[in-house]
């Protein structure tokens, strides 16, 4: 069963007998399954938005037979996605997520219940979006390649601390997976203690990183700090960099010796750098290499590995070609391939 067959499985049986006939060659491609209140099911892939018909067609654009997520079937989903405890989700939902079996996640949006100005949770529940966890292995080969090396006085290669940016539906995640996976078993180069900082469940998924030492459900500052003082990894990998507490942890794990890779939203250099909490990271020299993937149309794929000095050195007025600041690589056969 492949990981769209998997994500499907978990919605209410008049939505899954349906998206289960959509065409394989679409359905391998699928990033996200998106489910409004009496709008039309939609699926998000790198080629853009596609509706589905009753019969498990696939269009461009709307139709009279196009599937429509009733009201039921929208709260029957969040039922599932809950494991039918929604209780046990309140620290995800107060966050707009719930972590899924298989490392999948779903977006959620509603209204939220507000207490002493802090979102509790949200109910009235009016759209889903079921990202699709898949596995890439090998997809960050010749990224791994980038990242090492050699240390001072001819000891072992080690690792830059990397910051790995890029839109959402970037692949950011898959290529943070795939390092860790490969870092620790020695697919790329020396076998690496690896721990992994897993707030939301999505990087391990069900056991995938066997050889990881994974924190899972874990805040990541608190996560970072804990796993450089009991675990003793030669690198710490966790998603979405967001706050000074992360950074700082960050610092912390440097100056302890281990290496930090991790993942941040951007459209470009310019909006990474409007980002205060990311411009902080790099001028305190929390992150020494900064990899700028193409983008949602081609998910996967670096553009650019820059130093962490030549992103601060960047201008609005600099060109947004690599200008032979950093390098191109190809990914595997599948990634962002035209239907």
């Amino acid at each position: 069963m492949n990981e769209y067959a998997q994500a499907v499985m978990g919605l209410p049986a008049p939505l899954r007998e349906v998206l289960q006939k959509v065409p394989r060659e679409i359905g391998d491609r699928v990033q996200e399954i998106r489910l409004r209140l009496e709008a039309p099911v939609m699926l998000s892939t790198p080629q853009g938005e596609w509706f589905v018909t009753r019969e498990g067609r696939v269009t461009p654009r709307a139709t009279e037979d196009t599937l429509f997520c009733t009201r039921t079937q929208l709260s029957d989903a969040f039922q599932i996605l809950c494991d039918f405890s929604v209780h046990t989700h309140q620290q995800e939902l107060r966050q707009g997520y719930l972590a899924v079996r298989g490392g999948c996640r779903a977006g959620v949006a509603g209204t939220a219940v507000v207490e002493n100005d802090r979102i509790q949770s949200v109910r009235s529940i009016t759209s889903l979006c079921l990202r699709v966890a898949r596995r890439h292995d090998g997809c960050a080969r010749e990224l791994a390649r980038s990242l090492v090396h050699s240390a001072a006085g001819g000891k072992a290669s080690m690792l830059y601390s990397t910051l790995i940016c890029g839109e959402p539906a970037s692949g950011k995640t898959s290529l943070l997976r795939d390092l860790a996976r490969g870092l620790s078993s020695g697919d790329y180069g020396e076998i690496r203690r690896v721990a992994v900082v897993d707030e939301r469940g999505e990087l391990s998924g069900a056991g995938e990183l066997p050889l990881c030492d994974v924190l899972r459900g874990c805040p990541k500052a608190e996560g970072i700090q804990q796993a450089v003082r009991c675990l003793s990894p030669e690198v710490v990998l966790f998603d979405e960099l967001g706050s000074r507490e992360e950074t700082q942890a960050v610092l912390a794990g440097l100056n302890a010796g281990a290496a930090a890779i991790a993942t941040a939203h951007c459209r470009d250099i310019g909006s990474l750098l409007r980002r205060p909490q990311i411009r902080m990271a790099l001028e305190e020299g929390a992150f020494e290499k900064v990899v700028l993937l193409q983008g949602r149309r081609h998910p996967g794929e670096t553009a650019r590995i820059l130093s962490a000095d030549d992103v601060l050195r960047w201008k609005d007025t600099d060109s947004v070609s690599d200008g032979g600041l950093g390098r191109r690589f190809s990914v595997p056969a599948g990634w962002g391939n035209r239907p």
